[in-house]
């Protein structure tokens, strides 16, 4: 009988998170049963739950359970990522049309799969269950229970999703509204959506209506001199370093809208943190884009089209087509001699023709270069990276490049720019808060609240007010009175939920140490830390230098009289809220009696 996909796992200590929980079903599977021969049925599933578990794995999620025709699926589980939400959405799209290329009957070829696809985002326990011996991996809550429902809810070959699911994906894809429908065994009506398509916008900013940037004047008046220099041949890098949510993209957003009425090319790329070892992926991506090679056009008109692209440089020999079409792993035409180069010559022919079409561009006009988030670069595109900034000395380029302090840049040379975003003021923050709330006015305490949480960071900002402004907490009447006259606790919004947890799984491999610390406070003495955990010393100093040098943690002195800062509030909030409420309990009972012994 269908179960789990994998033998039974390892205890897996129990946890609150937030998951995009997908649910995925063959339709008209009993009409199935009774078309095909129960061995040719096998055969049939089989490959459907290959299709399915393809698409979750390449975009990083857990296949949880099969059961019978149905896949369940969780994104954000065992680790975080920063677009799960997404990834769930593109996981679908792709399983949708391989199910649909499949032909499951030898016997009778007009048979066509189809399949229905619920998805919902929210608060989940995750942790083992099962017997003894056959545990595995679940996660129990309303969230699963939601997904199946809509699942049940859809028509062949669509998805639909939960409001909380959408506000996380907006902008990225189309959508269509269902409005409020009826849940069996929900009491209220959900707001629902079906998946339409993916709409091709890269960034959140490119989705929503941005606030009017605060604080950042001079960085942007740098920006623009940097354009200048570049205008006039002067190839200028620039290196725009800050930790995540302090406004890298929305200040790049600004230049670009300055510079919009100048002539030049702009090309954006972003490195992705699933694919660090994938080969020239940003690059590959931008190609993509610019010579408009994706769609639905066959692999010999994106061949064709990339032909004429290349056609277009003096500098760039016909030789390096059936490089580049290799490279956006194009078939490539018989016409073209076959590539008789070792990987490492054909890696750098690639390089040197990509280098090549770059300066020729700017020998044309102004070229900028935009590639965010360097810190999850592969190998390849840093090689790039490298040459062009050796090259572009007297081009008319300007690279821009986005990173957070885990990337530690190496260029240090003439005509290259450093500029690190600092969090916000007090006062800058209470400005940009006022500007989220439009024409309301928020209460002071509501307002230093915000401030605080969001320690300024500016993506908290706006977000943690917008969660305020939505939440009802406020006076309908008069906004800036609360209606119980004091601050509620502030909940993290759901869109940094994914973020936040995304930053400590990836680093923290003794959750325990995160959570204590979180269960003391924001500022936390080792030698309490050390008395209540369970771990041995080596390993907590370990976790602990590992949590400061990803700047979750600051630290005060040296072990064992050594002090220890979340670095961010909602840091803090998100490892103590992974806790569950009994762990939370036996932590503060521990904590209790190491200071009463103390």
């Amino acid at each position: 009988m269908p179960g789990a996909v994998a033998d039974a796992e390892p205890e897996v200590e129990a946890e609150r998170r937030h998951l995009t929980v997908m649910f995925c079903d063959l339709v008209e599977s009993t009409a199935l049963a009774e078309r095909l021969d129960p061995e040719e049925l096998r055969e049939v599933i089989l490959a459907y739950q290959q299709v399915c578990a393809r698409a979750i794995e390449r975009h990083h999620g857990h296949l949880a359970q099969y059961l019978g025709d149905g896949v369940l699926a969780y994104f954000g589980y065992p680790v975080a990522h920063e677009d799960d939400a997404k990834a769930a959405l593109h996981a679908s799209l792709e399983i949708i049309d391989g199910v649909a290329r499949m032909r499951p009957g030898a016997t009778d070829r007009s048979l066509r799969l189809e399949v229905r696809i619920g998805i919902d985002t929210g608060l989940v326990v995750t942790g083992n269950l099962g017997a003894p011996g056959k545990r595995m991996p679940f996660a129990i809550g309303g969230t699963p229970n939601i997904a199946a429902r809509l699942q049940a809810l859809a028509s062949p070959n669509t998805i639909l999703i939960s409001a909380s699911t959408h506000r996380l994906t907006q902008g990225f894809f189309e959508f269509r509204s269902l409005g409020p429908c009826s849940i069996r065994g929900i009491s209220a009506p959900l707001a629902v959506y079906e998946v339409r398509g993916e709409t091709g916008v890269q960034s959140r900013l490119e989705t929503t209506l941005l606030t009017p940037l605060v604080g950042r004047s001079a960085e942007v008046a740098l920006l623009l001199e940097c354009f200048g220099r570049a205008r006039s041949g002067t190839g200028q890098l620039v290196l725009l370093d800050g930790e995540a949510g302090i406004g890298k993209s929305r200040l790049l957003h600004e230049l670009k809208s300055a510079v919009a009425k100048t002539p030049h090319v702009h090309l954006e790329s972003r490195c992705s943190q699933h694919h660090q070892d994938s080969a020239l992926y940003p690059v590959i991506d931008v190609l993509l884009r610019v010579w408009q090679l994706k769609g639905s056009d066959t692999p010999e008109e994106k061949f064709a089209r990339l032909e004429r692209a290349i056609g277009r440089f003096r500098t760039v020999p016909p030789e390096t087509i059936p490089l580049l079409g290799a490279l956006l792993s194009l078939p490539v035409p018989d016409r073209y001699p076959g590539l008789a180069l070792t990987t490492q010559a054909q890696k750098q022919k690639t390089l040197d023709a990509l280098l090549a079409i770059l300066l020729e561009m700017a020998a044309e006009q102004p070229v900028v270069i935009v590639v965010e988030d360097l810190h999850w670069i592969d190998a390849s595109s840093l090689d790039l990276l490298n040459r062009l900034v050796e090259r572009m000395r007297k081009a008319r380029i300007l690279a821009v490049f986005l990173f957070r302090p885990a990337f530690h840049a190496q260029w240090d040379q003439p005509g290259v720019t450093r500029i690190a975003l600092d969090r916000l003021t007090v006062e800058q923050a209470t400005t940009m808060i006022r500007h989220v709330a439009g024409g309301r006015t928020l209460p002071a305490e509501v307002v230093g609240e915000i401030s605080a949480k969001s320690d300024g960071i500016p993506l908290y900002i706006e977000e943690l007010t917008k969660t305020v402004l939505e939440s009802g907490l406020l006076d309908t009447a008069d906004a800036s009175r609360t209606p119980s006259g004091s601050v509620p606790a502030l909940a993290i919004p759901a869109t940094l939920q994914e973020s936040l947890m995304a930053r400590l799984d990836r680093l923290v491999t003794t959750k325990e140490v995160v959570q204590l610390g979180a269960a003391l406070g924001r500022v936390f003495p080792y030698a309490v830390l050390k008395a209540v955990c369970g771990v041995d010393e080596p390993t907590l100093q370990r976790e602990l230098a590992r949590l400061v040098e990803a700047n979750i943690l600051h630290v005060h002195g040296e072990p064992p009289h050594s002090t220890y800062v979340f670095k961010h509030a909602l840091l803090q909030d998100a490892a103590y809220g992974s806790l569950l409420k009994s762990k939370r309990r036996q932590y503060h009972l521990r904590i209790a009696e190491a200071f009463k012994e103390r």
